[in-house]
């Protein structure tokens, strides 16, 4: 080979080899892997300072691996040359939890818009139908059934979801008898702006005028008023069994654990509920503290002062046992798994009460109204209680999270329903105090970190996702409405069994 092409080919060489060299690619791209690492340090440390599911995950029980899950971003993160495949290393690794409540948020920073601010809107002056979509009451879950019943023969709808909240029907399966349909699209009293608008000329025509801070509570009150209702109607129709369809339910809030209590006669204990011992976790304890001692109304009586202080004294020797409780070392979830045991000290996690408030049940006539609905907050179902005797099917799917996963998991383990469908997404319990996400100061990247725990009559966390008790999914190349027919044919049969 002549001298000068022996040169060439050796600079070729050399080039190529200096351009696969990790430091000099990081040079011409501005690559920072350390400040990806320090990012990622960063997020595993507030994860054991503040995530309620930690102790969870860490478990063999959780089917989450957080050792490997460590192993594998750290080697992706050595092995990354650009920053999305270091950004995509984090991502990985949280979307490895399996908790739709741990999730990245938008990293667009919001800049304050030019000009002034419109004035506030005057409400005083607004009918029920202009005030409640002022104040973001819409519908916003699907109205339709999250399979498509109502194409099946021998299905008719008893209510479409658009004059009156919720659509209902009843499917008739011949010789298997009729089976009532109730849609549940949404666990947030914001979705349904027919009750909005009931409760405002409710309230107008008794007070003369609207508290919209009032307004919530009154919404939610005639939200379980109608569902008992509706159970009712369906009832006094003929249907032998109720199927309660949640698929597609993204949740709400805390009503998914007082509407349990509209099936059957039995006595319903809500779950245990837990925090993380964190900072937000001890701004909740001082919240309940504050609203149990200064957020009574101004007709509250002597005696309802007297009820709560048993209360008001145990929250507060909690809140003190927190402050003098030193800091848990939780990088342990790094190196092992443990059986989950929320009560032990490894797990930095702390009981405040119920899902339902200061009791997990409460009969009805135990306390005045005011104590009772600020103790127990299904305690603002109380008269629709029981409206559905009968079998219950709740109809779940891999898209109902968060507080339809506690309607399901709270009359799944009170023997009040039987599950049907697949196993719902696992978000469980995510956040009871004001949400602080955490921003990853190299990337800007920002996710929500859960601050709380919901357990299972088994003790497991709720974040594992409710297994159905009658599992239905559909087969290759079989259509949504065939699905729709198995699951009819699966509760049907199911009915059949308890009948020989």
């Amino acid at each position: 080979m002549p001298p000068i092409f022996a040169i060439r080919l050796a600079l070729i060489l050399l080039l190529g080899a200096l351009s696969f060299t990790p430091s000099t690619a990081s040079a011409e791209t501005g690559f920072n892997r350390q400040g990806w690492l320090e990012d990622y340090r960063l997020l595993k440390l507030e994860l054991e300072k503040r995530y309620s599911h930690l102790a969870w995950m860490a478990s063999p029980g959780s089917g989450a691996d957080l050792p490997r899950l460590d192993r594998q971003a750290q080697a992706a993160l050595t092995r990354a040359r650009n920053d999305a495949e270091a950004k995509q290393a984090i991502l990985d690794f949280q979307s490895g939890f399996r908790d739709g409540h741990f999730s990245l948020l938008n990293t667009a920073i919001e800049t304050p818009a030019s000009g002034a601010e419109p004035p506030a809107r005057d409400l005083s002056h607004d009918n029920a139908l202009d005030g409640c979509a002022s104040l973001g009451y819409a519908s916003r879950g699907a109205v339709s059934f999250s399979l498509p019943f109502e194409s099946l023969p021998g299905v008719t709808l008893t209510a479409d979801g658009l004059a009156r909240p919720m659509r209902s029907g009843a499917a008739d399966l011949g010789s298997g008898g009729t089976l009532a349909l109730l849609r549940i699209p949404s666990f947030n009293p914001n979705n349904y702006p027919q009750l909005c608008q009931q409760a405002w000329n409710a309230m107008l025509a008794r007070d003369g005028r609207v508290d919209t801070d009032k307004l919530f509570t009154d919404t939610m009150r005639a939200w379980y008023r109608e569902t008992a209702l509706r159970l009712r109607e369906l009832r006094a129709a003929g249907a032998r069994a109720l199927i309660v369809d949640i698929g597609g339910n993204s949740g709400g809030n805390d009503s998914g654990d007082a509407m349990s209590r509209l099936l059957g006669n039995g006595p319903v204990r809500s779950a245990p509920l837990w925090l993380a011992r964190s900072p937000q976790g001890e701004a909740y304890l001082r919240e309940w503290i504050e609203s149990l001692s200064a957020g009574l109304p101004p007709e509250a009586t002597a005696a309802d002062k007297a009820a709560l202080q048993p209360f008001l004294d145990a929250f507060r020797a909690q809140a003190s046992k927190l402050r003098q409780t030193p800091p848990v070392d939780m990088s342990w979830v790094w190196r092992e798994r443990r059986a989950f045991d929320p009560g032990a000290a490894r797990s930095r996690l702390v009981q405040i009460g119920y899902a339902s408030g200061a009791l997990d049940r409460l009969e009805p006539g135990r306390y005045s109204k005011i104590v009772s609905e600020a103790l127990f907050w299904p305690a603002l179902a109380f008269g629709s209680q029981g409206a559905w005797q009968g079998p219950v099917y709740l109809l779940t799917d891999g898209q109902t999270y968060s507080a339809a996963e506690m309607f399901a998991a709270v009359s799944r383990d009170n023997r009040l329903a039987k599950t049907v469908g697949q196993r719902t997404g696992g978000d469980g319990c995510g956040f009871m105090g004001k949400a602080q996400p955490l921003t990853l100061p190299h990337s800007g990247l920002r996710f929500r970190i859960p601050d709380c725990v919901r357990l299972r009559a088994d003790g497991s966390d709720e974040v594992a996702g409710i297994a159905p008790d009658l599992p239905v999914s559909a087969a290759p190349g079989e259509s949504k409405r065939a699905l729709a027919r198995k699951t009819l044919m699966a509760i049907a049969a199911d009915l059949a069994s308890h009948l020989e």
